[in-house]
């Protein structure tokens, strides 16, 4: 829990730190630079780590002033459910909003809403091109995190150089 409560206020302070601009193009152009919501933000995330998981995904959103509709894995959506119990009355009504349910269903919802103004991803290959494919249908932007590549060598004896 202190880990995911890290990530909210680190994210809070990168927004504190964001500032607008003014830069000038030409002598008779000026570009203004400003940052601005993007709107429902959908987020779906992996069993693993599912708190963490969770606030990797808010917290950003959150802090650019989205709002967030959240799928939790099938198999622990109490734990996202019980963070919402314990920071729900902190924001205001439907800032947060959590959908459980068939993964495939809600999944292809949340990519092909038009109400839906990005979609983040986190699970595997497969389901991350679905996801990838049903989003094409609206031009919603879509951010990946797809298989894991962390392999590791098991030998007999744990220190081979001794």
């Amino acid at each position: 829990m202190p880990l995911a409560i890290d990530h909210f206020r680190y994210f809070a302070s990168c927004i504190r730190a964001q500032e607008g601009g003014i830069s000038e193009v030409d002598s008779e152009t000026v570009a203004y630079h400003f940052h601005e919501p993007l709107g429902v933000v959908g987020q779906i995330i992996p069993w693993n780590f599912p708190l963490l998981m969770a606030s990797w995904k808010m917290a950003p959103a959150l802090a650019a002033g989205n709002c967030v509709v959240l799928k939790p894995a099938r198999l622990t959506p109490l734990s996202v459910l019980l963070l919402m119990e314990i920071v729900g009355d902190l924001l205001p009504p439907g800032v947060v909003n959590v959908v459980n349910g068939a993964g495939g269903e809600i999944g292809e919802y949340l990519a092909t809403s038009k109400r839906i103004a990005k979609v983040a991803f986190t699970g595997s290959t497969e389901v991350g091109q679905q996801i990838m494919q049903y989003a094409t249908q609206n031009i919603i932007p879509v951010t990946l995190e797809l298989g894991g590549k962390s392999p590791n060598i098991f030998f007999a004896d744990p220190w081979p150089y001794s």
